[in-house]
């Protein structure tokens, strides 16, 4: 009777502490929907900074630099770049004109400019998921969801204005804490495909 006895109170200290920790969780849910803690990933935080890289694509082959830093309470990864085209092949420029329906004019104004983006990128709380948002001095606009993967982030980016209708992939990979590869493949609205990728370097 007393082993009973015994047996019984465990089971209810242990469903007492089950009701507690239940609260306790139920209570930090509500806090963190309220005002969630600002972002303290590895990855995240890896990011803030200052970073210069290269890259080419079909559209050119470039230099560009980027700045990077937790905003609006810690809440947002703010990524400010721009980048000059410093070469156009004569492959580059036929697919230009081909896919992208561009006159010489645009090639050559396109060359001569600064190409400037921003983008504002945060993790949903409720769902571990990486949403963004993605505007550009082309007047393009895109919204983004990813997920990351050991060493590698994937976002899937869907464009509307200017960009409107085109799809793509980047995968941004972490060689170490000063350096990124980055590769992006764009489906364009008339089924053609477009490649990015390049490198980044940590400056400061």
């Amino acid at each position: 009777m007393k082993r009973l006895f015994i047996i019984l109170l465990v089971v209810m200290i242990s469903m007492a502490s089950c009701v507690i920790k239940e609260k306790e969780m139920a209570k930090e849910s509500r806090s963190s929907a309220f005002q969630p803690e600002p972002l303290g990933d590895d990855w995240s935080r890896s990011l803030v900074g200052e970073w210069e890289g290269s890259g080419e694509s079909n559209a050119g082959e470039g230099k560009g630099r980027t700045k990077i830093e937790l905003g609006l309470n810690g809440q947002f990864l703010i990524m400010k770049g721009e980048a000059e085209i410093a070469e156009i092949t004569p492959e580059q420029r036929q697919y230009l004109k081909e896919t992208m329906h561009a006159t010489d004019e645009d090639i050559a104004k396109f060359q001569g400019s600064t190409f400037k983006e921003l983008q504002i990128r945060t993790i949903d709380p409720k769902t571990g998921e990486i949403v963004g948002y993605l505007f550009d001095s082309m007047r393009c606009i895109a919204r983004g969801t990813g997920r990351r993967e050991g060493n590698k982030e994937i976002m899937e980016w869907q464009w509307f204005a200017q960009g409107q209708g085109a799809l793509s992939t980047r995968i941004t990979e972490k060689v170490s804490d000063d350096k990124f590869i980055i590769t992006e493949k764009y489906t364009m609205p008339d089924g053609s495909i477009m490649e990015d990728k390049g490198e980044m370097i940590r400056k400061k």
